[in-house]
C-alpha cells in the first residue's frame, strides 16, 4: 500500500504533461478493455436492461475514480481546501479552478468508454430492444408461442432459433443501433 502511495505521489508531483499522459493512457486502456470484453446479452426481458446498463455504467465509474486518484490537481486542491487560514484567506476561485480541472481530466476515460459502447451499439441493442414497438416492423416471428416481450428480448441474440434468416431481427437491431449513434 505504501508503494502505491509513493507511485501516486510521484505522478501527482511531476509536470502537467505526465498527468495528461496518464489520463490519455487511462482512456486508451478503457478502449482496449472494451474491445477485449466479449459482451453476451442474456436475452431475458427482466435482465437485458439491468445487465447492459451495468456494463455501460459501472466501468466508467471505476475509471472516473481512477482518474481522480492519478490526477495532480486532486492533491493540490485538497491542500488548498484543508489549509489553515493563517495570514491569507482561502481563495474559492483557486479551489473551483482545481476542481474543474480535476473533473475534466478524470472524465476523459469514462467518456471514451461510453462513446465506444454507444458507437458499437451491442450493449444499447441489448438494453433497449424490449422497448421497441414491434408493429413498426414486418416479419415478426409469431408462430413460436412466445409473448411479444420475450421475442423482443431475443433480438440481440443472432443464434436464437426463432431468428434464423429473419429480416425482423436485423431491422430492429438497425433501428435501435441508429438511436445509440
Amino acid at each position: 500500500m505504501e508503494r502505491l502511495k509513493l507511485v501516486l505521489q510521484y505522478f501527482q508531483s511531476n509536470s502537467e504533461s505526465i498527468s495528461n499522459g496518464i489520463c490519455i493512457i487511462l482512456a486508451l486502456v478503457s478502449v482496449k478493455l472494451y474491445t477485449s470484453f466479449d459482451f453476451n446479452c442474456p436475452c431475458l426481458p427482466q435482465y437485458n436492461k439491468l445487465y447492459s446498463l451495468g456494463v455501460m455504467i459501472v466501468p466508467p465509474i471505476i475509471l472516473f475514480f481512477l482518474g481522480i486518484l492519478v490526477n495532480r490537481h486532486t492533491g493540490v486542491m485538497m491542500d488548498e481546501w484543508m489549509r489553515p487560514i493563517g495570514n491569507r484567506s482561502k481563495n474559492p476561485a483557486v479551489v473551483k479552478y482545481l476542481f474543474s480541472a480535476m473533473i475534466q481530466r478524470a472524465l476523459l476515460a469514462p467518456m471514451v468508454w461510453i462513446l465506444v459502447t454507444l458507437l458499437d451499439g451491442k450493449i444499447f441493442i441489448c438494453a433497449f430492444s424490449v422497448s421497441v414497438d414491434p408493429a413498426l416492423f414486418s416479419g415478426m416471428p409469431n408462430n413460436t408461442g412466445l409473448d411479444v416481450l420475450k421475442i423482443m428480448a431475443k433480438v440481440p441474440c443472432k443464434e436464437d432459433v426463432i431468428f434464423r434468416n429473419s429480416s425482423f431481427r436485423k431491422a430492429v437491431s438497425r433501428y435501435v443501433r441508429c438511436h445509440s449513434q
